[in-house]
């Protein structure tokens, strides 16, 4: 008798549980902690943010800070972030591949691929997504001045991506646009991998902010932004599908905090497992992973970005 009523006790303290559940920022139990970084401080602004419980900021070098926050969104949803800002008159981004050349199917972890690039890598993050049944990457690849692949290839087992693309020109001016528009600029391109979703065009909410053509699931997220005026960059990583530790983002919501960011331009990278950011740790130079993926390791990859010194 006594198992029976703890048994309806513990239905009970659920059923509450789940009457109770925040739905709405206004549900949401208050909190008086307020940002201390600069991204913390600008997200409390941002209408798809309804708290903040941490934040936290380290000079991975000089012009690349990482960020790491802990908030809750507007749909009472929590969310680890892990961000990049980049000045991108003392940092670039480079694309990294298994191979010079390109061969489908060849993948490696990044920190592999940063290894092997020989380069001064201060950061690297996921790349494009690639479909697993034929090997290939999803859209074009540009590796130092070099046009490894030039197609965008569409397959209905990888959600939201072909459909955009990300490069920094020779200038070192970061590029996102439609894949459409791939075409007429390829050849100004010295770096580029395919993109996702493009969630800030011209200073505004991609698709008036409905994203109704997309996914309309929360996932692990990349998503890559930069200023009107092409000197800052923001790259940010959010965990995904990891009960109370991060649900995942939709697309509104990470264009609202590119936004939020001062970006005029922002596009998801791969999602999912490819969502990944490694950064240098101090003292040792070594590339350590910042977010939790699925089982709490890199994931082999057909291409990435690295971070590096501009000089």
């Amino acid at each position: 008798m006594r198992r029976h009523l703890y048994i309806i006790a513990a239905i009970a303290c659920m059923a509450w549980a789940c009457e109770t559940l925040p739905t709405s920022p206004d549900q949401i139990p208050d909190t008086s902690y307020r940002a201390v970084t600069a991204i913390g401080k600008a997200l409390e602004e941002c209408p798809s943010v309804g708290h903040i419980y941490s934040d936290s900021c380290m000079t991975v070098a000089p012009g690349v800070l990482q960020t790491n926050l802990h908030i809750q969104t507007a749909e009472a949803k929590v969310e680890h972030i892990f961000f990049l800002t980049l000045d991108l008159r003392l940092a670039r981004m480079k694309v990294a591949t298994p191979e010079d050349a390109y061969v489908p199917g060849r993948l490696l972890k990044p920190s592999e691929m940063a290894e092997a690039s020989g380069l001064d890598v201060l950061a690297v993050i996921g790349g494009d997504a690639w479909d697993s049944s034929s090997g290939e990457v999803c859209g074009p690849v540009h590796k130092g001045g070099k046009i490894l692949k030039e197609s965008f290839i569409w397959s209905t087992a990888i959600e939201d991506q072909a459909v955009s693309f990300f490069g920094m020109d020779a200038e070192g001016c970061p590029v996102i646009r439609d894949s459409s528009e791939y075409r007429a600029v390829r050849n100004t391109l010295e770096e580029c991998t395919g993109s996702g979703v493009i969630v800030v065009k011209d200073g505004c909410l991609a698709d008036g902010g409905s994203f109704l053509e997309y996914s309309p699931y929360r996932l692990p997220r990349t998503c890559v932004g930069y200023t009107a005026d092409g000197s800052i960059m923001y790259v940010f990583v959010c965990d995904g599908k990891r009960a109370l530790w991060s649900d995942g983002m939709l697309y509104e919501e990470m264009g609202d905090i590119m936004l939020s960011l001062g970006c005029s331009w922002a596009a998801s990278l791969g999602n999912g497992e490819y969502s990944q950011m490694l950064t240098k740790e101090a003292p040792s130079g070594i590339l350590k992973l910042r977010n939790r993926t699925s089982d709490g390791a890199e994931y082999p990859t057909a291409d990435a970005w690295m971070i590096i010194p501009a000089i």
